[in-house]
């Protein structure tokens, strides 16, 4: 499976003011601008429809990670430290995902830990179709409709091409949703159903271009502002 988190002004840094995204010419059809991972789902029970009760069971995600291009001259590496990936059977808006995102387990608020890497990601080594699998656990079958991206600001980071490395505590740096672990919401085009005896694949993409803002003209002078755009569809 793979996952995304965005609000129209997410989409559109331009609406920001005095700020500008890292692209100057957005595409209508961008769909992997980030991390995109690959999210396989066998189970060995029926599901209920589209509801999000749980029947008994247990089935199996595969997490995968694959970063589409990003287009930026200046930027070497994009290092963002996942720590896990949860889902849950009941929808969660930007604040619920947030919600308990820097302990260490997801067993709170109905949440379930899909996949812990715990390591740092550079999303432009897996550009073109190249994939990381980073975990995957059995679970119970069912639908899903909350998903979270759980990151670790404190040990993310953005290397520019000069050598130049913007972090949370660098000058100039990057602006976090929170100072440490932040859970970001994945957006889903539909519900994500598991299926008995089947497999269900989910694409997920965190969108780099839509992710950094600008931050005045320079990169390298007035840093970046972090505004996570990750989306999820079933494939």
């Amino acid at each position: 499976m793979t996952m995304h988190n965005a609000s129209p002004n997410d989409r559109n840094p331009a609406a920001r003011r005095g700020r500008r995204s890292l692209t100057t010419k957005p595409s209508a059809y961008v769909r992997s601008t980030g991390i995109a991972g690959l999210l396989a789902a066998t189970v060995l029970f029926a599901a209920c429809g589209s509801t999000a009760t749980m029947p008994a069971g247990n089935g199996t995600m595969a997490m995968q990670l694959t970063d589409a291009p990003f287009a930026t001259d200046s930027v070497k590496s994009v290092d963002v430290f996942v720590v896990r990936v949860d889902a849950r059977n009941s929808d969660a808006d930007s604040t619920a995902a947030a919600k308990g995102a820097p302990d260490d387990s997801a067993s709170s608020d109905g949440w379930v830990t899909i996949a812990r890497p715990n390591e740092s990601v550079n999303l432009l080594a897996y550009q073109g179709g190249v994939v990381l699998a980073i975990g995957q656990t059995a679970v119970p079958v069912g639908t899903y409709l909350g998903f979270r991206l759980v990151i670790d600001a404190t040990r993310s980071s953005l290397t520019l091409k000069n050598g130049t490395v913007l972090s949370a505590t660098s000058t100039p740096n990057i602006t976090f949703p929170s100072a440490a672990r932040s859970g970001i919401k994945i957006v889903l085009a539909q519900p994500v159903t598991i299926s008995a005896n089947a497999t269900t694949t989910v694409l997920v993409d965190f969108m780099l271009l839509n992710s950094f803002v600008m931050r005045g003209n320079s990169i390298s002078q007035n840093g970046l502002l972090f505004t996570p755009v990750v989306h999820a569809s079933v494939r």
